[in-house]
């Protein structure tokens, strides 16, 4: 999450509480670049040497039901009961249906490794 970022994220959060899928008390949004680095795990294995490593964050526009589809796929998300996703999904719909473009920005972070192969 970016700052100045789309606040949808945020302002969701009560209704995740709400069914009892709440943020940990000391979670919070990561920014770009805080996402974690694997350089010490990778090189643990003594198999490789990291030679790089790059952030890159990206966003991607969505309207309620492809937003929906996206959660869809998210484990916790399958795992909820019927009840907790008719709730949550139903206040996605409304939230977004009262924005007048009905979209939400959601943002994206991933790390490259770029490592060599050591001679074993």
């Amino acid at each position: 999450m970016p700052e100045g970022g789309d606040p949808f994220f945020e302002e969701l959060q009560s209704v995740y509480e709400g069914i009892g899928e709440g943020m940990a008390p000391r979670e919070r949004f990561l920014r770009p670049g805080e996402l974690a680095v694997e350089t010490a795990e990778i090189e643990a294995s003594g198999l490789f040497e990291v030679v790089g490593v790059r952030h890159h964050d990206w966003d991607v526009v969505y309207d309620a039901e492809g937003y929906i589809d996206l959660l869809e796929t998210f484990s916790g998300h399958i795992a909820m009961q019927p009840r907790q996703r008719e709730r949550l999904y139903g206040e996605i719909r409304r939230r977004l249906g009262d924005r007048p473009d009905g979209l939400v920005r959601r943002h994206w972070g991933a790390v490259l490794h770029v490592a060599r192969r050591l001679d074993v």
